[in-house]
């Protein structure tokens, strides 16, 4: 009933908000205004006002979108989406054989422990995982698990929160100082560069990259996207 009522909420919200001004990469509508959001950029409007999606989604749709253009990867076959965003989980149930987890059921289509996930080997040929791995205690394993269900020649978006130092973490950190060090309760690090060396040593071929790579500053303007948050891959040889 909750969900109900919020998906409600948020088709009327979306209806009163149209406009031209700026349009969301996702739901592909128009809208006078975004939603304000907190993070690196307050003064923004980052949220969309229909299907809400953040920044980084949109981002991440956008580097989709363009890496299917290079042919680095394509937007078909099997996925898994962990911890699933709406605005995302609906563009990719549409084009992908799909299936999303969470250890809330309630939250997703099935109940899973991304350190024990309950698939063969080499099932999924793209896994959407983010936002995620900086909960988790035993990331490594976590990360192992999500290589071992990739096909080969499958890809993963992996994103987290992560700064230009390194990792700090502390599963056994109280909440308070979690907040205080990861900048959330529950957080149990807060990534550095060498997240990306934790990825390579899980057997993942690494690639990052930033939206200014494939988004105009007008385009950017427009998809009201103002972050600087990395798009990260791991891709299975």
């Amino acid at each position: 009933m909750r969900e109900l009522l919020r998906g409600a909420l948020q088709c009327l919200r979306g209806i009163a908000m149209r406009g031209r001004a700026y349009k969301c990469a996702i739901c592909e509508r128009s809208y006078s205004t975004f939603l304000p959001a907190g993070g690196l950029f307050p003064s923004h409007s980052a949220s969309c006002p229909g299907c809400g999606s953040a920044e980084r989604h949109r981002i991440l749709w956008l580097c989709l979108q363009h890496l299917e253009r290079e042919g680095q990867l394509k937007l078909q076959g099997k996925m898994l989406h962990v911890a699933p965003e709406r605005s995302l989980a609906r563009r990719f149930n549409r084009m992908f054989d799909y299936l999303s987890v969470d250890m809330d059921a309630s939250r997703a289509m099935r109940a899973a422990n991304l350190t024990r996930l309950p698939f063969p080997d080499e099932q999924y040929d793209a896994i959407v995982c983010n936002h995620v791995l900086e909960h988790v205690p035993d990331d490594r394993r976590a990360m192992a698990e999500l290589y071992r269900v990739l096909k080969p020649g499958g890809w993963a978006a992996l994103l987290v929160p992560m700064t230009e130092t390194l990792t700090d973490e502390d599963p056994a950190a109280s909440p308070e100082e979690r907040k205080k060090r990861f900048g959330q309760e529950d957080h149990v690090r807060l990534y550095g560069r060498d997240y990306l060396d934790r990825l390579r040593e899980a057997g993942f071929r690494v690639s990052v990259h930033g939206w200014k790579d494939f988004v105009t500053f007008d385009d950017a303007k427009r998809f009201v996207i103002h972050a600087d948050e990395k798009m990260i891959f791991g891709w299975k040889p």
